[in-house]
C-alpha cells in the first residue's frame, strides 16, 4: 500500500479521524482539542508510561490536572532522586501522591545506583508499594556492573525498568548498541522500557555521533535499525514514545513509522514526559507532548486494535509481566 493510499485509508477510518485543530509539531495545541469521538471508544482512558511530579515545579494537583486534560486514567510516575537531568523527585513524594490518588498513580522508584545500599533501598520501596524502577538515569556507561545489578534485581522482582539512553560525554547509560542485547539475553523476566535520545536515534540504521546531530536525527529513516531487530527478537523489550526524542523519531519519516508500528504493536507505549500543567502547554511554550503524540498516533496507527494496545494494553503488560 502506498503512503498516499495508506493515509487516505487512515483518514477515512474511524481510528484516523482527528480534529483539524489539534496542535502538531511543537505548535500551540488548540484549547478545544480533544480525542476524536470516533477513536475515543478505542481507549477512552489512557495509561501514560512516563510522567513526573515536580517537572517545572508542577505540584501533585497539577499533575492530576494534566492527566485529566489529556484523557489519561493512570500514569507510571517516575522519580529522579539524583536530580541529574534537571528534575529532582523523591520516591517518597511519588508514594505520597499514590496514597492520595491510588486509582490514578502507579508508583515507580529510583535511587542512586552508585550508593552501596541501593539494592536494599529498592527492596524497601518494593515493600512500600512501588511497581518498577525508573527513570534509571545516572552518568554511567550501560556496561557498569551497578547498572546490571539493578536490572538483575528487577528481573528477580518481576518488574519493569525505564532506562534513559543518551550517548555522549555527559550522557546516561551510554553504549546501548554495544551492551543492551547482553542484558536482554541474560534477564528474560524484567521488562526493559527504552527511552530518550539514543534509544530513538536507533530507529534508523544510520545513527550519527551524538555530537553531530545524533541525539535528534532528522530526515528519512534508514531501514534495518537496531530497534527493529531488538524489538523483533526480545518480547520483554518495550519502547517509550514520550518526550521530544520520541516524537522526533516517529515524525521524521511517517511512512517508515507506520510500518514500524505495524511490526511492533505489542511493545510500543504511549507516554508524555510532559511538564505542562493543563494539557495545552501552560508553562511549556504552548506545547503539550501528550496531546501532540495523541494527534499523531490517531492519524497514523493503522487499526483500532493497535491504538488500544499502545494507549493501554501494552503498558499493563509491561507493568505486570508474568503476574497475570
Amino acid at each position: 500500500m502506498s503512503f498516499r493510499s495508506r493515509r487516505e485509508f487512515l483518514t477515512a477510518s474511524a481510528c484516523g479521524a482527528i480534529l483539524a485543530s489539534r496542535g502538531m509539531g511543537g505548535q500551540e495545541p488548540d484549547s478545544s482539542a480533544s480525542v476524536s469521538e470516533a477513536s475515543a471508544d478505542v481507549a477512552a482512558k489512557k495509561v501514560d508510561c512516563h510522567l513526573h511530579i515536580n517537572h517545572f515545579d508542577r505540584s501533585i494537583d497539577d499533575t492530576i490536572a494534566h492527566m485529566d486534560a489529556t484523557g489519561t486514567d493512570k500514569a507510571f510516575v517516575l522519580p529522579l532522586e539524583t536530580g541529574e537531568g534537571g528534575v529532582l523527585l523523591r520516591a517518597e513524594t511519588v508514594l505520597h501522591a499514590w496514597h492520595q490518588h491510588p486509582d490514578r498513580i502507579i508508583p515507580f522508584c529510583q535511587t542512586d545506583i552508585r550508593r552501596d545500599d541501593v539494592l536494599q533501598r529498592v527492596r524497601a520501596y518494593h515493600l512500600l508499594g512501588c511497581r518498577g524502577v525508573g527513570e534509571q538515569k545516572e552518568h554511567l556507561p550501560l556496561s557498569d556492573r551497578r547498572v546490571e545489578a539493578i536490572i538483575a534485581l528487577c528481573d528477580e522482582l518481576n518488574w519493569p525498568i525505564t532506562i534513559h539512553f543518551q550517548d555522549g560525554a555527559n550522557g546516561y547509560n551510554q553504549g546501548l548498541a554495544e551492551h543492551l542485547e547482553r542484558y536482554l539475553k541474560r534477564y528474560r523476566q524484567v521488562r526493559i522500557i527504552g527511552h530518550a535520545q539514543t534509544w530513538w536515534a536507533n530507529i534508523s540504521a544510520d545513527v550519527p555521533p551524538p555530537d553531530r546531530g545524533g541525539l535528534y536525527p532528522k530526515g528519512p529513516v534508514k531501514p534495518g535499525g537496531l530497534l527493529d531487530r531488538l524489538l523483533g527478537e526480545y518480547p520483554n523489550l518495550y519502547a517509550d514514545m514520550s518526550a521530544g526524542s520520541g516524537f522526533n523519531a516517529l515524525s521524521r519519516d511517517e511512512e517508515f513509522t507506520a510500518g514500524f508500528i505495524d511490526r511492533h504493536p505489542d511493545q510500543l507505549l504511549f507516554g508524555s514526559d510532559c511538564p505542562c500543567r493543563d494539557g495545552r502547554g501552560a508553562n511549556f511554550k504552548g506545547q503539550c507532548y501528550a496531546t501532540q503524540l495523541q494527534s499523531f498516533l490517531e492519524r497514523i496507527v493503522s487499526t483500532r486494535e493497535n491504538l488500544q494496545k499502545i494507549y493501554v494494553d501494552n503498558a499493563m503488560r509491561a507493568l505486570n509481566g508474568n503476574e497475570d
